[in-house]
């Protein structure tokens, strides 16, 4: 399979999964062409690239390690678990300051 398919595979899987967009975060293909790149709002949350036929994430949290991967399906689970994850802290943030209110 050749990189770029990978990066095709996985960009076009996640457009597929509207609840992405509905949470709050988008999917763009990488700055270069390759990869994608995951926003939350306008704000970098991180990037796929392909390196020797594994796909591999890139967080935007600076000490975060690279996550590796063997397939787009295994790319896809991890990418919704960190959204979920996301969605869950800042929910979890806010919710006092709504009790607070």
């Amino acid at each position: 399979m050749q990189h770029s398919s990978l990066d095709r595979q996985l960009f076009d899987r996640l457009l597929d999964i509207s609840e992405i967009g509905l949470s709050g975060f988008m999917i763009r293909e990488g700055l270069t062409g390759a990869g994608v790149t995951i926003l939350k709002g306008r704000t970098y949350f991180g990037s796929w690239r392909v390196t020797a036929g594994t796909l591999v994430w890139a967080h935007a949290t600076i000490g975060e390690e690279d996550h590796f991967v063997g397939s787009v399906d295994e790319a896809v689970r991890h990418t919704l678990l960190l959204i979920l994850k996301n969605l869950e802290t800042t929910r979890s943030l806010r919710a006092p300051q709504a009790l607070a209110g």
